[in-house]
């Protein structure tokens, strides 16, 4: 029998009026009523807030990610600016590149037409001259035959001075004289033909050389001049060019700036949506707050004994509690496992050949080798316990049908076994998974278990890591069981991961001594 059987039902009431018990017991019930109802409002609230802040994270992320791009956007319009501003000016640069080219086409073009001219005249020039010494030379052949006929006629006048005898003497010298003047002329006209000829074979190849320079020069007088007009349309481009690169310039700094008022905007709704978060978890919170103002309704309810849920559930609690913390020291028994193992807070997670294991409780066959989602964990007595410990659980049940469930948790809110219900075979489909088999898994999805799990250790305990060493517990709480308080439990209301509005109530469990965690009941606070 339960301790709080064995105090009456309803104290005397002060004063000089006394009030009937059993309207008391159905005020108290009603009370009890109210403050359930209470509760399970608030944390229904509270589940449709944490939903809401929910949503607002992902709408977070969605900013987040939003401006990101936009700040990643913004960086490539600032770079595709700089580039086109870059290269309107290597446009401008190249516009004034191809203008002076042009210009120097231009002027190419005009010394490549006076060469041309120089060269036509010089060719002209040089034609004339070979004209002349051809002419020179003519005359030069003309006085060779006059010199040669000169000298035939001294002969003649020689010999009919010969024929003369005395009176022909001075003819003769005459005569010989012109000979001789005839020989020198002849000889000089040879000397002169030679020497023009020589000039000739010197100006052949001059001749020849001006007539190819004169070619050449056409033929680059007509390549510039088709190189300037290539300037010109290559100048045109440019101009042209430059003319859109500075507009595209110019659109990509108006992007940029449209850009960052983008960016501006986003980390203003990103502000906002912050705000909105921060607002929702503080509603819900103040909704946790409410709800967990039932904590202090049942603690003043547990002092009269009503024969409600709540007082049937603390002493099917409280009794869960002697019979786990026996059935766990039970496994020290054969010596395999340490006090030590029981309280080291050690896992390991559950995968591969070891999915077999678990084969005695549930079909694993759909398990897939890298193991559960959500994961499930060993310890280094769970064997020894599970089966014991589900069977005590399920006695539970049985006793009081209108529970959800009975378990134990230890003090990161790991559960070793639980009740045969939540032990279905595993199907691979989340949704089933999740409501249907909750073995060997961590309860810290919701802050409501932790707090349950650490209860009575004080703030800093709750306020550990999920899955906290022993050290870091025994640093910051006192473990002994003498520092727990007999009356200590602890009710909260409380949204499960299934959507279900439970309300759990958690005993301390110790072991050996020490703090292990908590016997856990639930119910629903809808039915």
């Amino acid at each position: 029998m339960s301790e709080s059987t064995s105090r009456p039902a309803v104290p005397a009431a002060s004063g000089s009026e006394e009030h009937d018990p059993a309207q008391l017991a159905q005020d108290l019930a009603g009370l009890e009523t109210v403050i359930n109802r209470s509760a399970a409002g608030a944390a229904r609230t509270s589940v449709r807030i944490q939903t809401l802040a929910r949503e607002i994270d992902r709408i977070l992320d969605s900013t987040r990610s939003i401006q990101g791009t936009l700040e990643g956007l913004d960086a490539n319009i600032s770079q595709a600016a700089s580039a086109a501003e870059e290269g309107a000016e290597s446009t401008r640069l190249m516009a004034d590149l191809t203008r002076q080219g042009r210009r120097e086409s231009d002027e190419a073009v005009a010394t490549v037409r006076q060469l041309q001219e120089q060269t036509t005249l010089t060719s002209e020039r040089l034609e004339s001259l070979m004209g002349h010494i051809l002419q020179v030379n003519e005359v030069s052949q003309v006085i060779g035959e006059i010199a040669d006929r000169t000298g035939m006629l001294s002969l003649n006048a020689a010999i009919e001075a010969a024929h003369a005898g005395a009176a022909g003497r001075g003819f003769a010298v005459v005569a010989e004289e012109v000979r001789k003047l005839a020989d020198r002329t002849s000889r000089q006209t040879q000397e002169i033909g030679q020497l023009l000829e020589s000039i000739r074979r010197d100006l052949d190849p001059a001749r020849e050389a001006m007539g190819r320079s004169l070619g050449l020069a056409s033929e680059t007088r007509a390549q510039v001049e088709a190189v300037e007009q290539r300037f010109s349309g290559i100048a045109e481009l440019a101009e042209s060019t430059a003319g859109n690169v500075s507009s595209m310039a110019r659109t990509a700094s108006e992007e940029h700036a449209a850009a960052r008022r983008l960016v501006a905007a986003s980390g203003e709704l990103l502000d906002a949506t912050g705000t909105l978060k921060t607002e929702a978890e503080a509603v819900a919170q103040d909704a946790f707050s409410v709800s967990s103002l039932t904590e202090l309704g049942h603690r003043h309810l547990a002092a009269y004994d009503t024969g409600s849920l709540f007082h049937r559930a603390l002493d099917l609690a409280r009794g869960l509690t002697a019979t786990s913390a026996k059935i766990l020291e039970a496994a020290l028994g054969d010596g395999r496992v340490r006090p030590e193992d029981l309280l080291a807070l050690d896992y390991r997670e559950i995968r591969g050949a070891e999915i077999q294991s678990l084969s005695r409780f549930f079909n694993v066959l759909h398990v897939p080798p890298e193991g559960f989602a959500p994961p499930k964990y060993r310890t280094a007595y769970d064997a020894l316990v599970e089966r014991p410990l589900q069977e005590a659980f399920d006695r539970v049940l049985e006793q009081e049908p209108r529970l959800t469930f009975a378990l134990v948790l230890d003090l990161n809110s790991y559960a070793p076994s639980h009740n045969r219900r939540f032990a279905q075979d595993w199907t691979g489909h989340p949704d089933k998974d999740l409501a249907g088999n909750r073995v060997k898994r961590f309860f810290t999805d919701n802050r409501v278990l932790v707090r349950g799990a650490r209860h009575g250790l004080g703030e800093a305990a709750e306020a550990l890591p999920d899955r906290a060493s022993r050290a870091a517990f025994q640093r910051v709480a006192d473990l002994d069981e003498k520092a727990a308080r007999r009356e200590d439990f602890l009710v909260q209301t409380y949204a499960r991961d299934t959507g279900a509005i439970i309300t759990v109530l958690t005993v301390p469990l110790h072991v050996c001594g020490q703090r292990y965690g908590v016997s856990l009941l639930g119910w629903s606070s809808e039915s």
